[in-house]
């Protein structure tokens, strides 16, 4: 089940005026976004309007040793909890820095659920972290994304915070 661009929480209303930069930033449950928050924060010092969507995204559960256990709902509002954790603790960085940002939840495929939100907010880039070198040989999320992606800019931020080519 695909669930709509569902704001978690209304805290950190978007400006109605066109900002120079909004960046989705999608969370994980690791503290890898903090390259990508910090990286907001630095293009923050450099421009005059910044806005970020953070966004928790899940595969939808399909594994019948988990539904056997619960249910689909039980599932779902455990997935929702969970994310207003990531999430929240993400855009407290951003609040500090002064920066609006609102978050999002969707349960759906991660690489084109990422690039649809991006495409409904109209945002100017996507911000993913680099994976460290150990967690590059099983995860190709970035590079994925980055393939996949459409009129959105991919900015793959490095563990020092320059941007990966």
């Amino acid at each position: 089940m695909d669930r709509a661009a569902n704001p978690i929480s209304p805290e950190g209303q978007l400006s109605g005026r066109r900002p120079s930069h909004r960046l989705l930033i999608p969370i994980e449950a690791n503290e890898t976004f903090r390259r990508s928050i910090n990286f907001a924060i630095d293009l923050a010092r450099q421009s005059d309007a910044l806005e970020a969507c953070l966004l928790h995204i899940v595969e939808p559960v399909r594994s019948w040793e988990i539904l056997r256990l619960k249910t689909e709902e039980d599932a779902n509002a455990q997935a929702i909890s969970r994310s207003e954790l990531f999430l929240e603790a993400a855009a407290s960085h951003l609040r500090t820095a002064g920066i609006p940002c609102k978050t999002y939840f969707r349960e759906t495929e991660p690489i084109f659920g990422i690039l649809d939100l991006a495409e409904q907010l109209d945002c100017t880039g996507i911000v993913v972290p680099k994976p460290d070198w150990l967690a590059n040989i099983t995860n190709r999320f970035a590079r994925s994304l980055k393939n996949a992606q459409r009129s959105i800019p991919v900015i793959v931020v490095r563990a020092d915070g320059s941007i990966a080519p």
